[in-house]
């Protein structure tokens, strides 16, 4: 016997005339964004001051540059070298002379390194464990510094505008959520309120990764659907605003029509 479906039962409406997944409008405004004539009017609507090299414009969507940077050197003797250099100049720990002549797995122990610390490679600060370093860093200005060294490798800003290769824009979406921060695992929250630390917005651990991590000149654009719902320190926009500036007229007609709501 056949059953009724919860679309008959609930109404049974057009998928794109109830979504509400932020990710899924930020992916129709990158496949907006890769006509190139799409991304001058964007620039040109949040008036970028960024030099602009055609040669070199790109962009990107869920932008992870410095997980994939990571991965690229590879996992041997020399890449080890290399890693364990760039880690201790990015942190500058107090034991950093300790850490320098310590083995492989007694540095990726340090700071906790998952699942389980590697005695071949270092392993990607993506892999640390508050919970773990929480008790070889006891300072909280190292601590906290390890903290965002290590959400910078997981974290991947929604769009990315590259007007040259060191000059970028920085596009995180919202829909109907506010603005994220870090952590959010109880035991980490639980860790911070113990160390009198507040928790970092993502728009900050972004302006980290971007421009101290990565070096990157960044100018930062924070999309919302309602006027009051912005950003203290990013340029604020509504979706309607960035997709009216934007030529549609090639995108299906569903998109067109999933846009009247924003």
């Amino acid at each position: 016997m056949a059953r009724t479906s919860l679309r008959a039962v609930l109404g049974d409406p057009v998928y794109y005339s109830i979504n509400r997944e932020e990710r899924n409008v930020a992916a129709i405004l990158y496949a907006a964004l890769l006509n190139p004539k799409n991304q001058e009017r964007f620039l040109d609507r949040i008036q970028s001051k960024l030099p602009r090299k055609e040669k070199e414009c790109a962009v990107y969507f869920e932008y992870a540059f410095l997980r994939d940077l990571w991965q690229t050197a590879g996992d041997n003797e020399a890449a080890n070298g290399v890693k364990r250099n760039a880690i201790l100049d990015a942190l500058e720990p107090p034991n950093r002379k300790e850490l320098r002549a310590a083995s492989v797995a007694e540095f990726n122990a340090f700071f906790g390194a998952g699942p389980r610390a590697s005695s071949k490679y270092i392993q990607s600060p993506g892999t640390w464990s508050i919970s773990r370093f929480k008790d070889t860093i006891r300072d909280n200005g190292p601590f906290l510094k390890t903290c965002m060294f290590k959400w910078a490798f997981n974290a991947k800003p929604d769009i990315v505008i590259h007007t040259s290769r060191n000059a970028a824009v920085c596009i995180e979406a919202k829909l109907e959520s506010g603005e994220g921060s870090y952590p959010t695992a109880p035991n980490e929250l639980a860790e911070f309120k113990s160390r009198g630390l507040r928790p970092v917005g993502q728009t900050a651990l972004q302006k980290y990764l971007m421009e101290e991590l990565l070096g990157i000149r960044t100018e930062f654009v924070f999309l919302v659907q309602a006027a009051g719902a912005g950003s203290a320190t990013h340029h604020t926009l509504r979706w309607r605003d960035a997709f009216s500036a934007l030529d549609l007229t090639a995108m299906p007609v569903f998109v067109g029509e999933w846009l009247k709501r924003l």
